[in-house]
């Protein structure tokens, strides 16, 4: 027997459940599943849900009282996500195990939250539809989480895409993630109001207004896409904004939120097209033009009217409650090619055709920014007369100077200019490959300035392997970083090394602390029996 590191275990579902929301035997609609185990350090019963076993909920109360860690043992590999909450919560958060598998089917003890606790709050659990469940027991221990002096900003991502998690119950439950997020306490946080290339609320602006309804008479790629303009439907039918909601919440946590625009208006070829522009489809004469003289399909900045449409929605975002604006330069690009203003520019200037020199030419990626910056001006403008006070503006680019410059990115000259305040290299190159920041670089162009420097450490969504990030933080700080940035960085509990690693950039010390403890994590229990019979061992072949 392992030495129990816990103060309070809850292990027998079988205790909670009436005999009708329960099944001993096969999977059946209604009910849970309920097997016996035993692991080396405790046995007990399980709850298992089928993707459409649609079982009920599950209400268990903690008898304690005081501060405790909260976590929840995960059966690995077949759990793929749960809701959980407590009674005197508003919303359920989501919560899943590691992408980190052991070997061996185990359960994993799983994070939630710190909890003070009153002897009578009540835990519940839900089954999310379409997704399978299975839970082992609940602990409590004692707080073992240092608290470190701060020394670093952190910035975070939300894509803001509506049907990551599912359909949303109401306006608060599709806000659940930047609740979560509050609890590690970053400084800012960028939304996307546009991942799909067009508002993703009810904006007054009918240019940049979708019809969910209309798309949802076609076919999509997969059913996430399909789930994505059905939650459209349903916040625009209510005339509900859920970016409001969550700027107020993250405003009240302490946190600053952006408003992030992908820096594209387009529609997707297929088999992506549901992804689309009216204003892109309306307008082909301000689509980039390749220096072949093919289209691209998106729109160009040479184009006022392009620029203004990407105003109307960052100082709309600021009415109802941004912060500051994000200019995510690292998705949708290229912003500007070889349209007929841009050749007119640089046969103005040089007295050449654009279209003769190579485009990594200098001279053709200075006439090709110019387009991008005026927009930065017209932007900063605008944001000023709306009359909100120290109203941020953040640019997201590519790693290094030369990839920058390809895609009309003149940070140099938005600094000189007070342009932005913050300043984001991404860990991209030219068509997204992946480079390592010029830390040299872009450490250099913020010197003397009140540009504060926030590098992106990347997501793991790219990278599986979360000692990398703190590696590279731990690089970083050679530099006179303010702190760091992580893409979709608000979504914690998609994995639990979200949480902890995101909660060890405060300071160098604790990034060399959280990089010994994710050498170890996560922690797992392996199961010896299961329904009184042996398994990882004699299981070769077995499906999980």
């Amino acid at each position: 027997m392992a030495k129990k590191d816990w103060e309070w275990l809850f292990n027998d579902f079988s205790r909670v459940l009436r005999q009708n929301e329960v099944s001993y035997g096969d999977s059946r609609k209604g009910v849970w599943q309920v097997f016996d185990y035993s692991t080396e350090d405790f046995s007990g019963k399980l709850i298992l849900a089928q993707p459409d076993s649609n079982a009920p909920d599950v209400r268990i109360k903690i008898p304690l009282q005081g501060t405790y860690e909260i976590y929840l043992g995960l059966f690995q590999n077949f759990c793929d996500r749960i809701k959980v909450k407590l009674n005197t919560d508003n919303v359920f958060e989501r919560l899943r195990h590691s992408s980190k598998i052991a070997n061996k089917q185990s359960f994993e003890d799983v994070y939630w939250k710190t909890e003070n606790l009153d002897g009578k709050k009540e835990i519940i659990i839900r089954h999310e539809k379409g997704i399978r469940a299975a839970v082992g027991y609940v602990m409590a221990r004692k707080p073992q989480r240092k608290k470190y002096s701060k020394e670093y900003l952190i910035h975070l991502t939300d894509d803001g895409f509506p049907s990551n998690y599912g359909i949303p119950d109401d306006i608060d439950d599709a806000c659940w993630n930047i609740i979560a997020c509050a609890r590690i306490k970053p400084d800012f946080v960028s939304r996307g109001i546009n991942p799909t290339s067009m508002a993703d609320y009810p904006t007054r602006y009918q240019s940049q207004r979708r019809s969910p309804e209309k798309i949802l008479k076609t076919e999509f790629p997969g059913e996430i896409y399909r789930q994505c303009y059905e939650t459209l439907a349903k916040f625009f039918k209510k005339n509900e904004n859920v970016h409001q909601r969550y700027f107020e919440i993250a405003r009240k946590s302490g946190i600053k939120p952006l408003a992030y625009c992908r820096m594209a208006m387009y529609h997707a070829n297929p088999p992506w097209d549901c992804f689309r522009s009216d204003f892109y489809d309306a307008h082909p004469e301000f689509r980039c033009i390749d220096i072949d003289g093919i289209p691209v399909n998106r729109m160009s900045f040479a184009y006022p009217e392009v620029r203004q449409e990407f105003i109307k929605l960052f100082t709309e975002a600021i009415e109802f409650g941004a912060q500051g604006v994000t200019c995510c330069f690292v998705r949708g690009f290229p912003f500007v090619c070889y349209e007929e203003p841009v050749k007119k520019r640089f046969k103005d200037v040089y007295k050449q055709d654009i279209t003769k020199l190579p485009e990594t030419d200098r001279r053709a990626e200075k006439i090709r920014s110019e387009f991008v910056t005026q927009f930065m001006r017209e932007l900063r403008d605008a944001l000023n007369d709306t009359g909100k006070n120290s109203v941020l503006i953040v640019a997201i680019v590519h790693a290094n100077e030369d990839d920058c410059w390809y895609y009309g990115l003149d940070v140099k000259t938005w600094i000189k200019e007070g342009l932005i305040d913050i300043l984001c290299p991404y860990t991209w190159t030219i068509e997204g490959e992946p480079a390592e920041i010029d830390m040299k670089f872009f450490s250099n162009v913020v010197r003397k300035s009140s540009v504060k420097l926030l590098p992106f450490l990347g997501s793991l969504y790219n990278d599986k392997n979360p000692v990398n990030f703190l590696k590279r933080a731990i690089e970083m700080t050679n530099y006179p970083v303010d702190g760091f940035s992580f893409w979709d960085g608000v979504d914690v509990r998609t994995d639990p090394v979200f949480h902890m690693l995101i909660e060890g950039l405060v300071s160098k010390k604790a990034i060399k602390e959280t990089m010994e403890k994710l050498e170890k994590f996560p922690t797992y229990r392996t199961v010896i029996t299961l329904q009184g019979t042996k398994v990882n061992k004699h299981s070769y072949g077995m499906a999980l």
